[in-house]
């Protein structure tokens, strides 16, 4: 039970006075102590000014004798024995002859006299290097996330509906894709025929029924450098600049005064809330990001007894709908932004000296075997999939108002280092296969209703960001020549003809300039894969109905939010000659594609007019101070769109 304000005082004057005292006669009681304690050591002494010292002890110094002063003459230097010679008057070395066993004592000499002969013999030294195996990754990432509130009673729209909408609308952006989904199993890899498959999947015209939709492709040559929207640039927009502001951290003033107090006192304002009035149903933020880093195994000669096949794709996709309905400035806009960028860049092997002779060969030679194929392949697959779908209706009078009802964070993060070995010579029995696949997605239905707010917005507050970012960076080119001879007869070599093999290589002038020949041969195929899907679809569309006193201005964030999926792939080698036996094929494609459904200037001002009359109209009726009530300004999305609206057709 708790006291009133009177007998609590009265409590504690009460406690501190029985402590005081309490306190004093514990300072009695110590002085007291401490003076017979103290008479107690002084009691012994004999003046307690004056400190004498008894010690008795019985110490015999003994005799002392000190050192001379004089230094002793030094002894004279000995006389060292007389030499009477060796007992070997002659000794032969031979290097490479038989070793001849002979007496120890010659007839010829005199007693004593001994010759020796000496083989030497020159063993090769051994090399041991760790053999690198196969290396695969599969990285599976979802995040699910539902956070749809209801505040007040309204007349709003069907969440199922809403829900049902942004699935259509994710089936529609997976078909805008160049090529459906790719295979997750490496033995598929493995067949040239289905890679080739790939490639012409890749090479067919893209065509689509969708109307509004926009598709840019680049084959090739075409498709290195920064790429942005489908256009060359110099240099690609970054991340953080394009950011929202609502999800841009503030600024904050550096004080070069100290703080006398200590960090602990420092009382943080993050957790009050500030004047005015706010309401959040946007501002969410999700992101896909994978690093990958492969440097596996590399050399400056790649000799392949099958075919060289080479594939890189970058699938990109934006699909959006933003068609805001509610009184003029309440319109957030989304910002769609795609980049790639694919380069190769030369890296010569440092090692090999490439103004060498033809006399110039390999001393040493190691081989190491693999029986099988060598794998090195990488699969990820990264998924968002939300929906902050919220409602609210709500009277604005208090002094200060904050609404959270969406500001969500997702994030799926991936990191991959794969470090091999670098070697002179890769030998392939089979085939050479390299694939790259990029394939991003990003859905955003974020079509709000919103009456009531503050309506003197600045133009691109609150605007949506979507971006993909794709980069494929090869550090090491590939040149490729046709097999001489000697390295196709080398290639049908195997183990047991070892001593062949070495020869073969050794006397090869291809590897003129290098002190030893590093050589890994592989008898099945050399695969390379890696596979990155990213997709990301979000659901925002909001029904903010605001009404009261300060209804008309409080700040509305129903968009702000922010979508990314980044991938950046880097394949380190060095500069190689490949030659195929049966030739090889190489293929490079960047395919983007969007459909933002989207009111253009022409609509938005036909909206603006159209809900400046109907709240005209609507003034008379009953309603809240503003004149605006729930459906105040109830424009249809098909009043808003054109008939040839692809998005708005295909989700009907």
């Amino acid at each position: 039970m708790s006291f009133d304000s009177v007998t609590e005082k009265i409590a504690h004057f009460i406690g501190t006075f029985d402590l005081t005292i309490e306190q004093a006669r514990l300072r009695d009681q110590y002085e007291e102590f401490t003076a017979h304690r103290r008479k107690v050591e002084l009691e012994e002494l004999e003046d307690p000014f004056t400190i004498r010292v008894k010690a008795k002890l019985d110490l015999d110094p003994g005799v002392y004798k000190p050192l001379p002063y004089k230094f002793m003459t030094p002894p004279d230097d000995p006389t060292p024995p007389p030499y009477f010679g060796g007992p070997v008057d002659e000794t032969v070395i031979n290097i490479g002859q038989p070793f001849i066993q002979l007496s120890v004592f010659s007839e010829a000499e005199p007693f004593g006299g001994i010759e020796f002969q000496f083989n030497l013999i020159l063993e090769k030294p051994e090399i041991v290097t760790e053999l690198i195996g196969s290396a695969v990754t599969y990285t599976f990432q979802t995040l699910k996330l539902i956070d749809n509130d209801v505040v007040g009673q309204g007349d709003f729209r069907d969440t199922a509906e809403l829900m049902a909408q942004a699935e259509a609308a994710a089936d529609l952006a997976a078909s805008l894709h160049v090529i459906s989904a790719p295979s997750l199993a490496i033995s598929d890899y493995k067949s040239v025929d289905y890679v080739e498959a790939l490639a012409e999947e890749m090479l067919t015209p893209f065509v689509t029924d969708v109307e509004g939709v926009v598709v840019h492709q680049f084959q090739g040559a075409d498709a290195l450098g920064i790429i942005v929207n489908g256009e060359h640039v110099e240099e690609a927009p970054e991340w953080e600049d394009l950011l929202p502001e609502h999800h841009k951290p503030e600024e904050e003033e550096e004080d070069a005064s100290p703080d006398p107090l200590p960090a602990e006192w420092d009382q943080d304002d993050e957790f009050e809330f500030g004047d005015g009035h706010s309401v959040i149903t946007g501002g969410n933020l999700a992101i896909n990001q994978v690093n990958a880093t492969v440097a596996w195994v590399d050399a400056p000669y790649i000799a392949v007894g099958g075919k060289s096949v080479s594939l890189t794709m970058v699938s990109q996709v934006a699909v959006v709908s933003d068609m805001d309905e509610g009184a003029p400035g309440h319109e957030s806009g989304t910002k769609v932004v795609q980049t790639s960028n694919m380069a190769i860049e030369e890296n010569a092997a440092h090692w090999v000296d490439q103004e060498a002779s033809g006399e110039d060969q390999p001393a040493l030679i190691n081989v190491d075997w693999i029986y099988g194929d060598l794998v090195v392949a990488n699969f990820v697959e990264q998924v968002i999939d939300a929906t902050d779908i919220d409602h609210i209706e709500t009277e604005i009078s208090a002094t200060s108002t904050l609404y959270a009802l969406g500001d969500n964070e997702m994030v799926n993060v991936t990191n991959i280092i794969q470090l091999g070995s670098y070697y002179d010579l890769v030998m392939i029995g089979g085939d050479m296969i390299s694939v790259d696949m990029l394939m991003q997605t990003l859905v955003l239905m974020d079509d709000d209703v919103v009456t009531g707010g503050l309506a003197d917005v600045e133009a691109g507050t609150d605007e949506n960001l979507m971006m993909n970012q794709a980069s494929v960076n090869t550090i090491g080119q590939d040149v490729h020549e046709q097999m001489h001879e000697t390295m196709s007869a080398a290639l049908d070599m195997t183990e047991a003809n070892m001593d062949a093999l070495e020869e073969a290589l050794l006397n090869d002038p291809t590897f003129a300039g290098m002190e030893q020949l590093r050589v890994l041969n592989i008898e099945g195929d050399l695969l390379q894969v890696n596979m990155i899907q990213q997709a990301t679809v979000l659901a925002d569309q909001d029904d903010v109905h605001l009404k009261g006193p300060d209804g008309a201005v409080t700040e509305v964030t129903a968009g702000s939010n922010a979508m990314l999926n980044a991938a950046n792939i880097t394949k380190a080698g060095v500069d190689s000659t490949v030659m195929g036996a049966n030739g090889e094929f190489s293929e490079l494609l960047l395919h983007q594609a969007s459909l933002i459904d989207v009111p253009t200037n022409d609509e938005i001002e036909e909206i603006a007019n159209e809900a400046i009359a109907l709240i005209m109209e609507d003034m008379s009726l009953p309603g809240d101070e503003t004149g605006i009530g729930p459906k105040g300004a109830d424009l249809t999305p098909g009043e808003m769109a054109t008939a040839d609206d692809g998005l708005q057709t295909m989700l009907a």
